[in-house]
């Protein structure tokens, strides 16, 4: 390498080097801390809030947005008065009305006839009790006709809630 064109390859190192103050620059701004997001914390799902009832049969083909559990406080005996505990679960917020009737052999309480659900919200579960009568041994069926209204728009579902009452001589005592 000659002389000569090693000088302004120097030159130009030591300008680089030399730029300006001996003061080391402004000293680099810490990131603002940020805290992670926390997710929000969500309630039990619908699953959760039923675990343990058993889904109501749906009759016939409908496209309301609703599917409806169901469990029994005790054995079905002839006679005796059983609570039948009944969730509704939205999809989609809205408001119903439950039209309540039991076939021959199933007596209902007064007053359980109709029940309105003024206010229904998705991911709830809206429990409701129903006392009921067997009235004869074998197989009683519990039709629940839900009337949905949804913004401008109402549709009906009717589920079927089986109920199979001994006979009280056959009823475990106790």
């Amino acid at each position: 390498m000659k002389r000569g064109s090693a000088l302004p390859l120097i030159a130009v190192l030591l300008l680089a080097g030399c730029h300006g103050e001996s003061s080391p620059g402004p000293a680099a701004k810490a990131a603002p801390k940020t805290k992670a997001s926390v997710a929000p914390k969500r309630g039990p799902t619908q699953d959760e809030l039923t675990a343990g009832m058993v889904e109501a049969v749906t009759v016939g083909k409908s496209t309301v947005p609703i599917s409806m559990k169901f469990d029994l406080a005790g054995q079905p005996v002839v006679g005796r008065t059983l609570d039948i505990v009944i969730a509704v679960l939205p999809q989609v917020s809205g408001s119903a009305t439950l039209q309540v009737s039991g076939s021959d052999g199933l007596q209902l309480a007064p007053g359980s006839e109709k029940i309105d659900l003024p206010s229904l919200e998705p991911t709830q579960a809206y429990r409701v009790t129903i006392s009921a009568t067997p009235t004869s041994a074998g197989v009683q069926l519990l039709s629940l006709a839900l009337s949905w209204s949804h913004e401008d728009a109402t549709d009906t579902r009717t589920f079927s809630v089986p109920i199979i009452a001994l006979a009280a001589a056959a009823a475990p005592t106790g």
